[in-house]
């Protein structure tokens, strides 16, 4: 028996993460950016950056500590450009504001949403009233979008896996499929999602629910992806 990779996602995936376009994979917010210099696109995207983790935009110290100046006169420069170009706009304190662009029909923006910190699952804890950073779910659950897909599960043999049915399964491609992972493995031309095992130097798959027996491959056990996450709705 053997253990290869299967580089193709598997014919039952039928919902999968579409590829952005180059300017938002590049973080630019409009076509004005264009005009601007490689440096001020920069500071334009470090600011967006800063801005939908934390909820709020970098001051002038936190620029010029960011890039390594002393002066914030040389970032004060820059940001009033932005000003100018329409990029950013700044409240009566001076404070910075990101300018929001009306989306063309169709496009997408990623959602960003507040991060309260820990709640506990046992006893009860303090309330968190402050938001700690700001979470952009499609960053935080799919790391390389072009080799990423999503796979609707049936049944319940992944259960004891937190794996329930209805669930979608986000996988990976191109990771590197170890024991004790969660997989998307062909066994003898069959796809099945189960955890990757190795015993008496042989990989099979096992259920994460005693009524499914381990699985072993007649011929050939190939991994179509390695499972990263999974979203559940309950509404």
């Amino acid at each position: 028996m053997f253990l290869t990779v299967y580089i193709r996602p598997p014919t039952m995936v039928y919902e999968c993460l579409a590829p952005r376009s180059s300017s938002e994979r590049s973080g630019s917010l409009s076509p004005l950016s264009m005009t601007l210099t490689p440096h001020q696109r920069t500071v334009l995207n470090y600011i967006t950056e800063f801005q939908n983790k934390r909820g709020y935009s970098p001051s002038l110290a936190d620029l010029a500590v960011a890039f390594g100046v002393r002066s914030k006169n040389s970032v004060a420069k820059v940001v009033n450009t932005l000003v100018s170009e329409g990029q950013i706009e700044k409240d009566p304190k001076g404070r910075i504001k990101i300018v929001s662009m009306p989306q063309n029909e169709g496009s997408f923006l990623p959602i960003t949403l507040p991060l309260f910190g820990p709640i506990a699952a046992g006893f009860a804890a303090p309330v968190e009233e402050h938001a700690e950073e700001k979470i952009t779910l499609e960053h935080y659950l799919v790391k390389d979008k072009s080799s990423t897909f999503l796979l609707r599960v049936k049944g319940d043999s992944m259960i004891n896996a937190g794996i329930r049915e209805g669930d979608l399964v986000i996988v990976s491609r191109t990771r590197q499929p170890k024991p004790e992972d969660i997989v998307v493995g062909v066994m003898d031309g069959e796809f099945t999602l189960k955890r990757l095992k190795k015993g008496q130097g042989k990989f099979y798959l096992q259920a994460e629910n005693p009524e499914y027996p381990d699985l072993f491959a007649m011929e050939e056990l190939k991994i179509a992806g390695v499972v990263t996450g999974t979203v559940r709705k309950y509404y």
